[in-house]
């Protein structure tokens, strides 16, 4: 890892902003946020957010968390506090999903993390599945909280997503979003469509985060590029135990497609609560009694 300058400071009043890092890999600019107990005094637990998120999305759950793990929460590429010049976005395609795996495989690397266990929300899901048939991470378990894992028909990955990506992934669009972000109501809009009510200073996390062209950026060349029909063909080497977490009130991931995915999945069981696809920010409780060790 070399030493650069920080490109972004953490706000005082982000979440968990004390326990913030950067680490430069393979010309990724990271922020993490590591904290709990000692490596090796206790099991490593990854925290993965999904698109959009960032390590805010997990602020309700690190404090319970953190008396029973060390934990490593990242800014997936381009979100929230991590930078990707875009040299390095031309050569790695960090927000393809084989990409994103790899940049985040390379970041664990660098800092001799090895999670027992690993948690992602909504794509960030994605991400660990692929890690892990890859061979690149191998926790005891995974969870995935409202798991984007419905995927788009083959006609669309094939046909629209290019077309989509040339127009979502230009600096202009992106530059254009980040300005309606910070001016209108638009994030509240879209947040309100999730099914989660957020309160006010979650609200304002994200109103923060999508004020900044590059966050925006990546969050929609992410979805542009995803390509979940890919993963489907290799799930069947799943040798992780996953644990899927749905909402039922969840308007961005209907249930009945999850559920249908779930079961294409060797091994994996689904548990269903009340709330929205926010689940992690509007119920940290089922989060913490999903990971908590039973005693606790």
């Amino acid at each position: 890892m070399s030493k650069k300058p920080v490109l972004y400071s953490i706000p005082t009043h982000w979440p968990d902003a004390t326990a913030s890092e950067f680490h430069h890999v393979d010309g990724i600019s990271w922020h993490i946020q590591r904290r709990g107990r000692v490596r090796g005094d206790a099991p490593t637990l990854l925290l993965v957010h999904g698109t959009g998120g960032g390590t805010h999305s997990w602020a309700g759950v690190t404090d319970a968390l953190a008396a029973h793990y060390h934990l490593v929460n990242v800014d997936l590429p381009g979100h929230g506090f991590t930078h990707v010049p875009p040299s390095v976005e031309a050569a790695r395609n960090p927000y393809a999903l084989p990409g994103m795996a790899r940049a985040l495989h390379r970041l664990l690397q660098q800092l001799e993390e090895q999670p027992a266990m690993a948690v992602g929300h909504s794509a960030g899901v994605s991400v660990l599945l692929r890690m892990a048939l890859d061979g690149d991470i191998a926790p005891e378990r995974l969870i995935g909280v409202c798991p984007a894992l419905v995927a788009p028909p083959a006609w669309y990955v094939t046909l629209i997503a290019p077309l989509l990506a040339v127009v979502v992934e230009s600096d202009a669009v992106a530059g254009t979003a980040a300005r309606l972000a910070a001016g209108t109501r638009i994030i509240e809009n879209m947040l309100g469509s999730t099914g989660s009510p957020l309160t006010d200073a979650q609200l304002a996390r994200y109103r923060e985060l999508c004020s900044k062209p590059e966050h925006v950026h990546a969050a929609m060349t992410m979805m542009a590029r995803w390509d979940l029909p890919s993963l489907f063909r290799d799930i069947g080497g799943l040798t992780t135990p996953l644990r899927c977490i749905a909402a039922r009130d969840d308007r961005w991931i209907p249930l009945a497609s999850l559920s249908r995915a779930v079961e294409r999945i060797p091994g994996a069981v689904l548990q269903v609560e009340d709330g929205g696809h926010l689940l992690p920010e509007e119920r940290p409780d089922v989060i913490t009694r999903a990971l908590l060790p039973e005693r606790a």
